[in-house]
């Protein structure tokens, strides 16, 4: 993924833990460059993608500052 592509995800169409592997795969990062790109451990990463842990709204815009990714809420219409 490159600046300037889109990159649209439905979030009633998937789990949280998709949403953050789905981010990480289309970066093409391992787990480990990943985490070290966003400050958190690579253990972290892993429970995020297993969905045993939660991540904040925070860490998503850390991962958003550091790919310069925007978080577009909008209302259903």
């Amino acid at each position: 993924m490159s600046t300037g592509d889109l990159m649209k995800i439905d979030a009633k169409k998937y789990k949280a833990n998709d949403i953050l592997k789905f981010i990480r795969q289309s970066l093409n990062l391992t787990q480990e460059e990943f985490a070290k790109k966003i400050n958190v451990s690579k253990s972290s990463i892993e429970k995020y993608e297993y969905g045993t842990v939660n991540y904040t709204f925070e860490t998503l815009i850390n991962i958003a500052k550091e790919f310069d990714l925007n978080i577009i809420i909008e209302a259903q219409k």
